[in-house]
């Protein structure tokens, strides 16, 4: 981060998203960790909004599972107010039954706290759940939980990173999650 001085890469920030974001910022700044992160803060409220945008068909998908009877949760590592204010914003708050978000647990991704703890508020089974996620630590904190783990290549990580974690599934579109729902009969 230039104001800072700081110096890391592109690629160097990618590998830390799905982290909670002071474990980022304690990573990249260092002893200046809190400073990064209370400056991100600031960033981040400032330019979310203008930033957030829907993956193509994501609404149309919500919109199917939840007409097939499916009970649609949220497990993330951003904070609360964040993960709330997207939610709204992209209108997915009238598909999600639950958030579990960074201060909701004791442990976060990639732990399997959060994934159970998003169970337990749907009161659903591991073995009957699926968790999509971007990162590799969505593929682990979900194969801890006992869940099925499916990988989406359009997300911060590539089809090689979401291999080496050996999630149940990859998939490249939305249509490609419907028909490993149907196959399994999740």
């Amino acid at each position: 981060m230039l104001q800072m001085d700081l110096h890391f890469n592109h690629e160097e920030v990618l590998s830390t998203v799905g982290l909670p974001l002071h474990d980022i910022c304690n990573h990249l700044g260092g002893s200046r960790g809190k400073e990064l992160f209370n400056r991100y803060l600031e960033h981040q409220d400032a330019i979310h909004d203008d930033y957030l945008d829907e993956y193509q068909g994501t609404t149309e998908m919500l919109k199917s599972l939840k007409e097939k009877g499916y009970r649609l949760g949220i497990v993330t590592s951003k904070r609360r107010v964040m993960a709330e204010r997207g939610i709204k914003l992209t209108g997915f708050d009238s598909f999600i039954e639950t958030l579990v978000a960074l201060e909701d647990v004791p442990r976060a991704k990639p732990e399997a706290e959060p994934v159970l703890r998003a169970l337990d508020n749907l009161r659903a089974n591991p073995k009957d759940a699926v968790y999509v996620g971007d990162s590799p630590f969505d593929i682990q904190c979900g194969k801890k939980a006992g869940v099925k783990t499916i990988g989406v290549t359009w997300g911060v990580s590539g089809m090689a990173k979401l291999q080496k974690e050996s999630p149940t599934d990859i998939i490249d579109n939305w249509q490609q999650l419907l028909s490993f729902l149907d196959k399994k009969g999740v």
